[in-house]
């Protein structure tokens, strides 16, 4: 998820706050339930809002674009007051690039031409990545400077063999490309009065990925979001299938392994094929109403969570 700012003042960008009609912010070229979600600008949106990376464009690329966050969000009567910071690992995106990014960030046919605030389902830093518009290096300075400082080393293990006590205070959110369903349980645990563990908003201080896993999942609770993200099927047939990504296959049967099946519920949102070994793992449909929250707790009562 990322927020596309386009002004039609080419000196926009040069200070550090912006104004912009309230009409046309989290509404216009962004899709339905997006913008359900971020319209009104309560406070939780308002804090995830600031969470996404944002671009700063001017209409039809007058000056260069820039990325960075929004710092702070103030609302008026008729309109929106934005402060905002630049990255300053990343480079500016000379004239031109967003036109060429135009069907990998879901630019709309006129966005370009339109001042407005939109939001897009998409990631931005994998997409500016694969294009060549950032190095992996300055992505990484980026993010050692943006994030909160690694917690201290953990002072407790899960074994199954043993028996501790567990931190029932966290849950840990493994989570694929889906940012509505990830953003949605992640207000779920919250709004039960626990900590979410949602790993890309974790520091890095220098660790790989699994060593990352590793540090933030000493949690007494693991929920994994399988979402329609990939699509594959056996060799030699057609039969295409919606599939979880495959860091989310990894990380479950991680999980699995450090915290116990018990500890560890898999929630499925839409048609998506799950693993056949583990099939004796419980599967919690994400449905349009609340039965997935009920059976949710009901799992983590299970194991000593007072929810």
């Amino acid at each position: 998820m990322f927020n596309l700012l386009i002004s039609a003042d080419p000196e926009s960008w040069d200070r550090s706050s912006y104004e912009l009609d309230r009409s046309r912010a989290a509404v216009e070229y962004t899709a339905d339930e997006i913008s359900e979600r971020y319209k009104f600008f309560d406070d939780t949106a308002i804090e995830e809002l600031k969470s996404f990376p944002t671009l700063f464009v001017t209409e039809n690329e007058q000056t260069e674009s820039r990325i960075g966050y929004i710092t702070d969000i103030r609302l008026r009567r008729s309109t929106i007051v934005i402060n905002f910071e630049f990255i300053p690992d990343l480079p500016s995106l000379p004239i031109g690039t967003i036109e060429g990014l135009r069907n990998d960030i879901d630019l709309g046919r006129w966005e370009l031409s339109r001042t407005h605030w939109a939001i897009k389902d998409e990631s931005l830093f994998e997409i500016l990545l694969s294009k060549g518009c950032i190095t992996q290096e300055q992505l990484d300075a980026q993010q050692e400077d943006t994030v909160p400082p690694p917690p201290p080393p953990p002072t407790l293990a899960i074994e199954q063999t043993v028996e501790v006590e567990v931190d029932t205070s966290k849950v840990f959110i493994v989570h694929g490309h889906d940012d509505i369903a990830k953003l949605e349980m992640a207000d779920f645990v919250k709004g039960l009065g626990l900590e979410a563990i949602i790993l890309h908003m974790q520091a890095s201080g220098g660790r790989t990925i699994i060593e990352k896993i590793d540090d933030y999942s000493n949690v007494g609770f693991g929920i994994v979001l399988y979402t329609e993200c990939d699509i594959g099927a056996k060799r030699n047939t057609l039969e295409y299938k919606w599939r979880a990504r495959q860091n989310v296959i990894f990380e479950h049967g991680y999980l699995i392994g450090k915290l116990g099946r018990s500890r560890v519920t898999a929630v499925v949102k839409g048609n998506v094929e799950t693993p056949n070994d583990i099939s004796g793992v419980v599967y919690i449909a994400m449905n349009q109403n609340t039965d997935w929250k009920e059976e949710l707790k009901l799992e983590m009562r299970n194991v000593g969570y007072e929810v």
